[in-house]
């Protein structure tokens, strides 16, 4: 029997053989009733292994069932690919996208064609317009064909197919459209106050919120409610073109003139030859001095094709157009001296030296021809103005008397010849005369507004009436220049024009009606109207009382401003009222 703890095995702590033994830390939360399995690190084995007895046996697959497994999951995808092919219907559409708008007109034009895959089931097929059989569709052997005219009222329309399929239900594809039939709609003014040559230009509108805007090409933004502005610096040449779209494809213009200020002009044509002529140049003078006139109107270039004086136009030197009949840089300082206006007047399109040169340098298409091929022989030779060469002279002239300091460019011959126009070829030309000719103007004011210059246009007496005759539209003209000049002279109107019996001996009557059917035909667009009145002899003697009648005439209209023409440079203005205080 033990006598002692140190005899009882364990009681001390200590091994047999006198080792003291390791005391376990899990002794105690045994008997509290936590499973030391789970809670020393010394069992993770135990509990691996526990773990794998409380979750199952463990499954391993044989390599020949993997493959078993593969193959089957091969099988099912091919078989339901098989079937996912034998049913699908494929439809591809042009003409038409789903969800798309159309204008009335485009809706009723529609041409659109459906192909369907696979084409096995097409004659069990079905195509439907709102739900009604689509009979102006014509079935082929690979689809349908819409390709007839078929009037589709305003608001969403659903075409729909339906293609039977086997064991699945019938595939069907819908798509929608709308039509449209109202184009939008802007609200802002016509015509603008007149304002000076660089004044800045404001303009506020309003256009439908489902369209986007462009002023002059350029994007508006406008806001949730349509609202727009837009500005300018100073005026724009042409004005402002205001253009909406929608989505269904309806375009609209709205043209807002914005016309400018110009001072008054009375003044009197004057050769290149008449200037270089003393008596001629000093009855010039006598009139500016009397203050019968404030401007005076020379040739830069004229009929002929001759330049007044020693241009540095490249091309001008070239074909020997450049004369020296004056000097034109000191012509203009000797009349702004004299606080007189400088228009300069260049014949644009008359030219028989550029003509005749062009022609004999094998450059052809620069001059107007008959159907077979030869020069036409108008005035000796017209050229043409869809030719970029011809029009690049014209506009360098210009640019050369603008930088003369002339105060205006006036436009004479911008034409075409006079005649049967199926006689004439304008090679190059796309559209119509009337359409090249406002093109020119077009260009020819964008360089001369840039630098504050007026730019004018004389055009037929008989162009507001018939513009097709030499192809002068008076209100697309009107639109590209700041003043139109009608060469109204009464002796080259025929008895019964405008009602006018005998034109030569009645020059007040012709010069009011005609100068009212330019009035009327360029409405809305703000030109200037200033009237070239006749000072010559053609039939009848013409003095005074002739040309007092006419000026009369204009000034009964609220047209103030004139110009007097005389080939020899002599005129009569002894009943003309002075300009006054508006001398310049």
């Amino acid at each position: 029997m033990a006598t002692s703890l140190r005899d009882i095995p364990g009681a001390t702590g200590r091994e047999p053989g006198g080792r003291r033994r390791r005391r376990d830390p899990w002794r105690g939360l045994e008997r509290r009733g936590v499973a030391p399995v789970l809670l020393d690190p010394r069992h993770r084995t135990a509990r691996r292994s526990r773990g794998r007895r409380l979750g199952g046996p463990r499954w391993r697959l044989s390599t020949f069932d993997t493959f078993l497994l593969i193959t089957g999951g091969l099988v099912v995808l091919f078989l339901g690919n098989s079937l996912w092919r034998a049913t699908r219907v494929d439809v591809r559409v042009t003409g038409l996208r789903s969800g798309q708008a159309l204008t009335s007109e485009a809706a009723e034009r529609l041409n659109l064609d459906m192909i369907v895959h696979p084409t096995g089931r097409l004659s069990a097929s079905r195509l439907t317009l709102d739900g009604q059989p689509l009979d102006a569709a014509e079935r082929t052997s690979t689809g349908y064909r819409w390709h007839r005219d078929i009037a589709m009222a305003p608001g969403r329309h659903r075409l729909e197919l339906t293609v039977p399929r086997p064991v699945l239900p019938a595939s069907v594809h819908r798509w929608t459209f709308d039509v449209d039939a109202t184009p939008p709609v802007i609200r802002a003014r016509r015509e603008l106050p007149r304002r000076g040559m660089h004044d800045p230009v404001h303009l506020t509108g309003q256009v439908d919120t489902d369209a986007t805007l462009t002023a002059n090409d350029a994007p508006v933004k406008v806001d949730s409610d349509g609202r727009f502005e837009v500005s300018y610096p100073s005026p724009p040449a042409g004005g402002i073109d205001l253009v909406a779209t929608d989505a269904a494809g309806h375009r609209v213009t709205h043209r807002v003139a914005v016309p400018i200020r110009r001072p008054r002009v009375r003044g009197v044509h004057v050769s290149a030859a008449g200037w270089s002529t003393r008596d001629i140049r000093a009855g010039v003078l006598r009139l500016i001095a009397e203050g019968k006139i404030n401007a005076v109107e020379i040739d830069v270039k004229d009929e002929s094709g001759e330049v007044g004086y020693r241009s540095k136009v490249p091309m001008a030197r070239q074909i020997g157009s450049a004369k020296n009949y004056y000097d034109l840089r000191k012509v203009v300082r000797e009349l702004h001296a004299r606080k007189i206006r400088v228009v300069a007047r260049i014949v644009a399109f008359r030219d028989p030296i550029l003509a005749t040169w062009a022609w004999a340098h094998g450059d052809r298409s620069w001059v107007v021809q008959t159907p077979d091929g030869q020069p036409q022989g108008a005035y000796g030779g017209f050229t043409n103005f869809a030719a970029d060469n011809v029009i690049a002279y014209n506009l360098a002239l210009a640019k050369e008397a603008v930088d003369a300091g002339v105060d205006e460019v006036l436009w004479d011959y911008i034409r075409r010849p006079e005649g049967d126009l199926t006689q004439m070829v304008f090679p190059g030309m796309h559209g119509t005369p009337e359409e090249a000719v406002a093109d020119f103007l077009t260009r020819s004011q964008s360089m001369l507004r840039a630098q504050g210059v007026y730019q004018g246009a004389s055009v037929f007496g008989i162009a507001a009436d018939r513009p097709a005759a030499v192809g002068q539209n008076v209100p697309l003209i009107s639109r590209h220049v700041d003043y139109l000049a009608p060469m109204v002279y009464p002796s080259l109107w025929v008895p019964g024009e405008y009602r006018v019996a005998d034109p030569a001996r009645m020059p007040y009557d012709i010069v009011s009606r005609s100068l009212q059917d330019f009035q009327l035909k360029s409405a809305g667009t703000g030109v200037h109207i200033t009237p070239w009145l006749q000072d010559f002899s053609l039939g009848i003697a013409y003095g005074d009382a002739q040309v007092r009648s006419q000026i009369r005439a204009a000034q009964d209209l609220n047209i103030q401003d004139w110009m007097l023409w005389s080939p020899r440079v002599r005129y009569h203005t002894r009943q003309v009222l002075g300009v006054g205080k508006e001398r310049f």
